[in-house]
C-alpha cells in the first residue's frame, strides 16, 4: 500500500484523543510526536484515526527497535479510547498521578478533592481526612486511588491487554 500523508482532521483527532502527549503511560511527553501507524503501512494500515497512536519520537524509535511489544501500542490506544469516552484530558492525567509513587503523601483542601471527584464518582479513587484543626477551621484530605484504580493504572502502563481487559470487564 502506497503511504499518503494523514489528514489534518485526523491529525488533530489522535492527538485530541492522546491530550496532545505520547500515549505511552509512562512518558506522556509533549514536545514532538510522531502518528505512528499500528498496523503499518507496508502491511496494509491506513491513515483511519483507528490505526493511529502519538509516540515521541524515543518511544517510536523503541517501537521499530522491538523494546515496545505490538500488543502495548493495541492496549495503550484502547484505553485511551475507553478514557475519553468518560474523562476530560484533566481527569486522565490526574488518574495517571495517582498512580505515581509521588502522590502518596500529599494532603488536598476540599476544593483539592473537588478536582478528582470524578476518579473519585467512578470508583477509581478515594478520599479520607487526613488532618483536621477544628480551633483554626483547616481540614485536608488524602487522595489516592482504590484497589481498582491502582489495578487499572498498573495494567494500563504495564500495555498488557489480558490484564486491561479483566480490569475494564470488572466494572
Amino acid at each position: 500500500m502506497a503511504r499518503t500523508s494523514v489528514p489534518q482532521s485526523h491529525k488533530v483527532a489522535v492527538l485530541t484523543e492522546a491530550g496532545y502527549r505520547c500515549a505511552v503511560p509512562t512518558c506522556r511527553t509533549i514536545l514532538a510526536l510522531d502518528l505512528h501507524h499500528m498496523v503499518e503501512v507496508s502491511e496494509g494500515g491506513g491513515n483511519a484515526q483507528s490505526n493511529l497512536l502519538p509516540l515521541c519520537p524515543t518511544c517510536h524509535a523503541l517501537f521499530h527497535r522491538g523494546e515496545i511489544r505490538r500488543d502495548s501500542i493495541y492496549a495503550w490506544k484502547s484505553m485511551l479510547v475507553s478514557l475519553n469516552q468518560a474523562f476530560d484530558q484533566r481527569d486522565i492525567d490526574d488518574l495517571l498521578f495517582l498512580g505515581t509513587e509521588n502522590s502518596v503523601d500529599l494532603m488536598f483542601s476540599c476544593d483539592g478533592v473537588a478536582k478528582f471527584s470524578r476518579l473519585i464518582g467512578s470508583g477509581l479513587a478515594q478520599y479520607s481526612m487526613a488532618l483536621a484543626d477544628y480551633s483554626s477551621g483547616v481540614r485536608l484530605y488524602r487522595v489516592s486511588l482504590t484497589e481498582r484504580g491502582k489495578h487499572l493504572v498498573q495494567a494500563w502502563k504495564s500495555g498488557d491487554r489480558n490484564a486491561l481487559a479483566s480490569v475494564l470487564g470488572a466494572a
